[in-house]
């Protein structure tokens, strides 16, 4: 039985707000609202730590990945996006000592980036229990099964590079995750995120886009508030390429001196209309009868 919690926006503290939906993936009900002061998309009230924790560690690969590990065995640093992206904008370190991936799976990425960076030490933040087993497998030392332990204790300053992969939008916490990872991170080390782009989502929003294991759901307004919040700057941030078009993504380093938040109504309207006119269009009926097609065949 899961339990839940009600919660405020994590940007502002605001507890006015927009109820989008109550439908999720699977079928799993949810909770999705709007900080009409900021425009933050987010659950509330949603499940609680343990409810979430117990979900990551038993079920949450059968429901999300479930042949992760056989394919990871396949994959190509060439063909990774995380690395095509440091390397289009030069950002890629020359020889980074440890690398942390938080959020690792089965070690899809950190596993390609070992290919690269064959003397770097790797490290990672995993939930799942059959993912931890491969990672160990491979050479990854599992640090902490939880982003929201004291995992930064003892390593101050230690990494030279992580990455957040479609993680941070999972975190019950994201603020007090960013910070652990800036106070985690070399002085002159990078992070790297990527996450739903809620200005271009895809259609099908109740039964593809909205999920509740997605916590939060941002856009380039929040997260660069989020990170603001928590010490850091953008480097980069883009809203999807020819790899992703859906996907918002960023290279991230600490930053010298305090950044402040910009908040505004607008980015609320903003985001309002977005996921309004795309639950109005899923509803059209020569909508549906294009997605069910797409299913039928294998394309959706």
């Amino acid at each position: 039985m899961q339990k839940f919690e009600e919660v405020e926006c994590a940007i502002c503290n605001s507890q006015s707000r927009f109820e989008v939906s109550k439908n999720g993936q699977h079928n799993i009900p949810i909770n999705l609202v709007l900080c009409k002061n900021c425009g933050l998309g987010y659950l509330s009230p949603r499940w609680n730590a343990d409810s979430y924790f117990n979900f990551y560690s038993k079920e949450y690969d059968s429901y999300y990945r479930p042949s992760l590990i056989e394919e990871i065995n396949t994959t190509n640093p060439e063909k990774n996006a995380i690395i095509q992206r440091f390397q289009k904008n030069n950002l890629l370190p020359e020889s980074p000592s440890d690398i942390l991936d938080i959020g690792s799976g089965a070690g899809e990425n950190i596993l390609n980036l070992k290919k690269i960076f064959p003397n770097a030490n790797l490290f990672a933040i995993e939930p799942s229990e059959d993912s931890q087993k491969n990672l160990i497998k491979n050479g990854v030392k599992v640090i902490s099964s939880d982003a929201n332990s004291n995992w930064e204790i003892g390593n101050e300053g230690k990494y030279s590079l992580i990455i957040l992969r479609h993680v941070l939008e999972h975190f019950l916490n994201p603020v007090e995750v960013l910070k652990k990872i800036q106070a985690s991170l070399k002085e002159e080390g990078l992070l790297y995120i990527a996450v739903p782009n809620n200005l271009r989502p895809t259609k099908n929003l109740e039964s593809k886009w909205f999920r509740v294991v997605h916590t939060y759901y941002f856009n380039k307004y929040s997260l660069k508030n989020i990170l603001h919040k928590s010490g850091l700057e953008a480097i980069i941030m883009q809203e999807g390429d020819e790899l992703n078009n859906h996907e918002l993504f960023t290279i991230v380093r600490k930053s010298k001196k305090p950044l402040e938040t910009k908040i505004s109504s607008a980015h609320f309207e903003e985001q309002r209309k977005v996921f309004m006119d795309g639950l109005k269009n899923d509803k059209n009926p020569i909508q549906i009868l294009k997605s069910r097609l797409l299913r039928a065949i294998g394309k959706s």
